[in-house]
């Protein structure tokens, strides 16, 4: 196999013919197609070296393999901390991805959505990132917000997975929570992006994210966020509530129409779900999610749920429906709330 790399890496020269470059390129992609191939490379410092230098060739079709081995590449969770360690990509990864004029930003969103997986690859770009004076990270939101924006017709939907990763790392939740900008504002509609599973579960997975920040529930829940109905809204059916109920629903969930459908993927709405819990955490957030009654919405998807045999997400929904029947505590603490007797079997009621 020695020799299978020197060979590989004399044929992967910027100044190497075409047709032999190609071979080469080919070869190494169907190479990182398998665990023990991307192993062999990643083993193998010259070979991996070269990939990264034929992204810069000036035949497309050989840059395109060698993005296509590193997304496969970058899989492997020890790809992200050996590449990030001992290599400067992220600067150019990130330029490629705001650049309407780049044939490769669908596969560098890929490779940066997995370099940034694991705590230490969020963490990393993150630094790299805040220590970049040319706001990269608003350029990548101003990417994702245009419709078309990439010229080679990249969706750049894989930057929603980013975003997502990004937030593991609390610097970059402030970001995204500064109450100065709007960039929460301009992601919560995405929840509703039927064109892409992908941009529409990684907005759900970063907003999460963001309701770890305790302190910013406040904003999140107020006039000025109103995140509570962007959340509520892809977890209601069609179903129809008395008048009494229906009137203290959020506006944007009364009188939903007849067809109205319900988020069509599992994990999203039990993302959903656990960022309506995590917006619970304290006695003012739980109140107010109570005086919007969402409990009516989160019955009926409770009841949905178990029809439809999803059980980890009724498990999710149970949770919550049994803060939202739960008398306060007097310490406002959520772990010490009591659920009334007659609440506790719910999923036994039809």
């Amino acid at each position: 196999m020695e020799e299978v790399c020197k060979e590989l890496v004399q044929f992967m020269q910027l100044s190497s013919r075409l047709e032999i470059k190609l071979t080469a390129t080919k070869n190494v992609l169907a190479l990182s197609g398998a665990p023990e191939g991307r192993k062999f490379i990643l083993e193998n410092k010259n070979l991996l070296e070269a990939i990264l230098t034929l992204t810069k060739d000036k035949i497309p079709l050989v840059v395109k393999d060698c993005y296509l081995s590193l997304v496969n590449l970058s899989a492997e969770d020890y790809f992200a901390k050996s590449v990030l360690e001992k290599y400067n990509v992220v600067p150019e990864f990130l330029k490629i991805i705001s650049d309407p004029n780049s044939e490769f930003s669908h596969q560098v969103c890929m490779i940066m959505s997995n370099l940034t997986r694991s705590n230490f690859g969020s963490t990393k770009v993150v630094e790299i990132i805040f220590n970049d004076k040319s706001s990269r990270l608003n350029q990548l939101l101003d990417a994702f917000y245009k419709t078309k924006y990439n010229k080679h017709g990249a969706s750049l939907n894989h930057l929603a997975s980013l975003f997502t990763n990004l937030t593991q790392i609390p610097k970059a939740r402030s970001f995204f929570l500064d109450e100065t900008k709007n960039h929460i504002q301009r992601l919560l509609p995405y929840l509703q992006y039927q064109e892409s599973l992908t941009r529409r579960g990684g907005i759900a997975s970063m907003l999460r994210n963001c309701c770890f920040e305790y302190e910013s529930h406040g904003w999140l829940l107020g006039e000025k966020v109103d995140i509570l109905p962007h959340l509520l809204l892809p977890l209601a059916g069609p179903e129809e509530f008395s008048e009494a109920d229906t009137d203290k629903l959020p506006l944007d969930l009364q009188y939903l129409p007849s067809d109205k459908t319900r988020e069509p993927d599992e994990d999203i709405r039990k993302i959903l779900i656990q960022s309506i819990i995590l917006l619970c955490a304290d006695e003012s957030g739980r109140e107010f999610v109570k005086s919007k009654n969402a409990y009516v919405i989160i019955r009926e998807l409770h009841q949905w749920e178990l029809k439809e045999q999803n059980s980890e997400v009724a498990e999710e929904c149970e949770k919550l429906i049994q803060i939202l029947i739960s008398e306060e505590p007097n310490e406002g603490n959520l772990m010490n709330i009591d659920i009334p007797e007659n609440y506790q079997r719910i999923s036994e009621t039809s």
